[in-house]
Formats: C-alpha cells, structure tokens, sequence
C-alpha cells in the first residue's frame, strides 16, 4: 500500500496524520479517537478519562493546539491546591509557606536558605538527591517525598533525573516572600490554561480526526516480517506496508509481534515500570464556590493522589446548579489497592473528601474507570532501557510515538512536539511549514466545527 500506516488514534496518531506530506491510513480500536486523552458523558456531566488541560512551554506547539480548537476553547487561570495538615496550601508548595504552620513554615525556610546538600548532592544522581538539593530538607520530607512517592509508587531514590528537567528550579527571592505572605506564582508556564468550552478534552481529537482517514473498532492482531515489508494483521484484513508507526503501549507490542521479537528486548520491555490507575468521576448536586482546580494528597492515609474539577475547566462540564470532581488514584500493579471493588473504592473517597469538607452537596453521579496502563514510572535505569527498545523497533521498521507507544510520560503538546520532530526529520521539511500544513488541513476539513 502506498499510506503510511499509523496505529491508534490518540493524539499522537492524529497529529501524525495532520503534518505527515504523504497519505495516512489510520487504525483505531475504539470507535471514537482520543486514546488516553478522550471524553466520555454521564447525566449531562463530561469527564475525561483522568483529567487533562491545555498547556505548554512551547507556545508554537500551544498555539496550533489552540488554533485547531477554533472557537471552542476557553482561557483559564489555575487554582491549584496542596493538602496538608488539614490545611489548603497554594500549589507549588515553596509558593506559599506563610499557609503553613508557623514552625512549618519556619523549617521550610530555614532548610531551603541554609540547604546543607547544596553541597552534599552538588552533582544528584536521582530525584531524592535533586530535591535536597534544590528544596532543602523540610519542603522534601514534608511535601515532596510523600506526594511522588504516593504518585510513582517506588523511592524517590529510584527515580530517574529525567524529571528534574520537567521541575522549574524556584527563585530564592520568591520563596522567602512566600514565607512572609507576599504572594508569588511558581510554575509560571502552567498559571493558565487553556480548555474546549464543549465536549471535553475529547474535542483536541474530534477536531483533528475530522481530516484524519481512520478506521474504527479495528484491532491489530500480528505484526509479521514479510520479505521487504511488514505485514500488520487486524480484526478486519492484512496490510502489507513500508511505512509503519505504532502508538501501541509496548507491552502489547510483545505479543504482537511475537513472531519475531527479540527475547532480550521482551526483557527490557518486562523491566519498565507503568502504574494502573482508578478515575472516579462524581457529579454533585449545588454550585461550586471555591473554584479550585486540583487539589493534591500527600497523606498516606488516603488513597487518592489528585482530584481535579472538571466543571471548573469548563462550567458546560457539568449541567446548570451542578458541578463536578474528578478523583486519581496510583498504584503498583502488585499492590492490593489492585483488589479493591467499585463500592470499596467509592466509600473510601467520599468519605475521604468529605471528610476533608470537599463534597458539599448531595452526589447523585458515582462513576469508576479501571485504566490497566496510565503513569509511566521514569525509574533509575529508564532512558537506557527505552532507548535500546526505541532503536530496536525503528531498525525493524516501526517508529514508535504516543506516551505508550514511545514510553514516555508526557502531556499531548510533548507528545505532538515529538511527531513534529520525527516528521521534520523524515521528510526534511522545517516546523513552521508542517503547523501550517496541518492547520490548512484542519480548517478545510471541519471549519472548527468540533461538535
């Protein structure tokens, strides 16, 4: 076949499609596209499946995202808070440490001017000693420790440095003003945010497919070495390509291409770490006054990790009197919280957030999604396992992109970024010309109708 033959129809697959010069053929299991990054609705309410918005660093990545939306996109400010001793503290935490206690926030203070492992952990080898050394002791012990740890279910001694390029370093000067209660923001690329007024984060991928040539509800069975080409097997006919990029989590890519996988890299495979997770998803009866975002649980206590609040993203997340919370729960794949039923689970996080004073209505929507693969886990060890993987499939003809499919744990605009990158390369072809390719594309396709 003459088509690049690209499988899944997440975000990655779609953009894939949009700055691709040459024709896409796109294969999708579901019947709707999105992946990871999809919608669904329940009672008028809109969840996504674990919560998503729209920011970036790059603002030529944020820019096409946003284009693409058309009108249906709205501009927001974040409202992030973290939980501690029964207080809520502004998000980042070195951001506000006149909330805490005062001999909390003294000790934070205190470490973070004097930090000991400044010199200590001068060249850090994992994200415990990037912490202390950044952060000082108290912020670590009190905030940053138990929060990863609690998210990534390993030590924060076993994660890899990889996530200290993701973690802004924090001014000296703003820390002491937030200190003594002047205010600050931290993580200024994430202070606002962009979010589709309608359909959820589900609409980025309406509105992209809308060009894209996809066939739904079409599984991918084998991927067979046939003379010069690979031969990809589905639910529905056998396609002989040249051309062929896979968004599929790699830990199905074993028993798809088992026919010729080499044993070695099934063991590198085996040897990456991806968490499962539980998104309950609660609709409640009366308005929200507190507008917040997210709000973050280092508590051991309780299971939940995040909640967010979709309806505060968008207010048509949610029907009119009404809004809606959105919580995350990590874990091991081994871990017993595997075992738990829906009622165990949704007791355990009403009464949790109740008891925190965070439900303050009546809920009358209860849902539960079981995502098998959600955070991918960057363990020491990480960056050169995935990269053998990567190589090894891109020497037997597959690119791998997407958070599973590459293995990497990032948001849709780094996900984009590396299809624009592999694309940019592939077909010598500079950014600014493949953006606007794919925003010709898209406007011609569905004049931003992202219904």
């Amino acid at each position: 076949m003459d088509k690049a033959l690209v499988l899944g129809a997440g975000p990655s697959g779609l953009s894939y499609s949009l700055f691709c010069p040459d024709s896409v053929q796109i294969i999708e299991k579901n019947n709707v596209p999105g992946g990871h990054a999809s919608s669904y609705k329940i009672s008028g309410f809109t969840f996504d499946y674990g919560p998503h918005i729209l920011f970036s660093r790059d603002k030529e990545i944020l820019q096409f995202i946003v284009d693409s939306l058309g009108e249906n996109v709205e501009l927001c400010k974040r409202n992030n808070k973290i939980s501690f001793k029964n207080r809520l503290i502004k998000y980042p935490f070195e951001n506000d440490l006149f909330s805490l206690p005062f001999l909390d926030n003294f000790q934070c203070l205190s470490d973070f001017i004097f930090n000991k492992y400044k010199f200590k952990y001068k060249y850090p080898k994992n994200m415990k000693e990037w912490f202390l050394y950044t952060f000082g002791k108290s912020i670590c012990v009190k905030y940053l420790f138990p929060y990863n740890e609690k998210v990534w279910n390993i030590k924060c001694s076993e994660l890899s440095m990889t996530w200290s390029d993701r973690i802004p370093n924090p001014p000296k000067l703003d820390v002491v003003k937030s200190s003594f209660g002047i205010n600050t923001d931290g993580y200024k690329h994430q202070l606002y945010y962009h979010y589709p007024k309608e359909h959820g984060y589900q609409a980025i991928s309406n509105s992209w497919s809308k060009y894209s040539d996809i066939s739904y509800d079409e599984n991918v069975l084998e991927i067979n070495k046939n003379n010069n080409c690979l031969q990809v097997i589905t639910s529905k006919k056998v396609y002989d390509v040249n051309d062929l990029v896979s968004s599929i989590s790699l830990t199905k890519m074993i028993d798809i291409c088992k026919s010729w996988i080499d044993a070695d890299i099934i063991k590198l495979i085996n040897k990456l770490i991806i968490n499962p997770m539980y998104i309950i998803s609660l609709g409640i009866q009366g308005e929200d006054a507190d507008k917040y975002t997210a709000i973050y649980f280092p508590e051991s206590d309780f299971l939940v990790n995040r909640i967010s609040y979709p309806s505060t993203f968008s207010s048509l997340n949610a029907p009119e009197g009404h809004h809606s919370i959105q919580a995350e729960i990590t874990f091991a794949k081994d871990s017993s919280i595997g075992d738990m039923d829906d009622d165990q689970i949704l007791d355990h996080v009403i009464a949790g957030l109740k008891k925190r004073e965070l439900i303050k209505g009546k809920v009358i929507v209860k849902d539960i999604k079981r995502s098998k693969e959600s955070y991918i886990v960057y363990n020491e060890g990480y960056e050169v396992i995935a990269e053998k993987i990567r190589k090894y499939f891109l020497d037997n003809g597959i690119t791998l992109i997407g958070r599973f499919g590459y293995f990497e744990y990032v948001n849709v605009d780094m996900a984009l970024d590396r299809v624009v990158n592999i694309i940019s390369r592939k077909y010598d072809q500079n950014r600014k010309d493949l953006f606007n390719l794919a925003l010709n594309k898209i406007s011609k396709s569905n004049n931003y109708d992202n219904s």
